[in-house]
Order: structure tokens, then sequence, then C-alpha cells
């Protein structure tokens, strides 16, 4: 017998554009608080490690944006202020072949290892 296992919509979303990607992925945006109306705008002092976020990662010249169905907040950076790491758990592959597509672009800034495609440094 399976089980079935409801996930929780996150109560924080980050909608945020992709600045760049030496060592890894950074982003810069803004942290959203799920109420009951929508979203409002919130601070990255709120998240905690192990927390469960949506993410909207907005691509320079893209109309649509990766939606990032699900990443856990495995970082919240004390000594640099506003800045949250985050790894992907939940993205649909078009999103991720898109995502990888970008980086992989001629004018793309070089990534180091396609395993970095799964996490996020986000300044928001």
């Amino acid at each position: 017998m399976m089980t079935q296992i409801a996930w929780a919509a996150p109560k924080f979303m980050i909608d945020c554009v992709l600045a760049n990607g030496s060592r890894q992925l950074e982003a810069d945006g803004c942290v959203l608080e799920r109420i009951e109306n929508g979203h409002e705008l919130s601070t990255p002092d709120h998240l905690r490690v192990g927390d469960t976020v949506n993410v909207q990662l907005w691509l320079e010249g893209e109309e649509a944006f990766i939606d990032i169905r699900l990443a856990l907040v495995t970082k919240v950076h004390k000594h640099w202020e506003h800045w949250v790491t985050v790894e992907v758990i939940r993205v649909n592959q078009n999103d991720r072949v898109r995502l990888k597509q970008f980086i992989d672009a001629p004018s793309a800034t070089t990534i180091e290892g396609s395993a970095l495609v799964d996490h996020l440094l986000i300044r928001a």
C-alpha cells in the first residue's frame, strides 16, 4: 500500500532575477510571505534553515520565469546581510532544461560544474 504525502504550500516565496554565476547561481530579489489574500513583502530574517520556499527565477531576456516549485533553505547568511542559499528540490523538466540552456549559452557567465544548477545564492 502506497502512502501519499500531502505537501502544504510553503509559507514563503522568493521572486528573483538571475544576476550572475561565477561560482554558483546568484540572484537578486525579494522574499514574500504568503498571506490570506496573496503575498506580503518580507525579509530573509524570517527564513530559517529547513524552511521550504517557492522560487520564481527570472532570466534576462525571457518572458516567463523558471518555476522552482519547492526549494529548501540551506543557509541564512548572518554575516552577509540579506543573503540566503537554497537547494532546488522540485522544478519541472522543461524549466530545468531552460535554465541549463541559459547558463550554457556563449553569452552567459561561466558556471563551474553542472551540480551548481541545484543551488542558488539569493540576495533578497
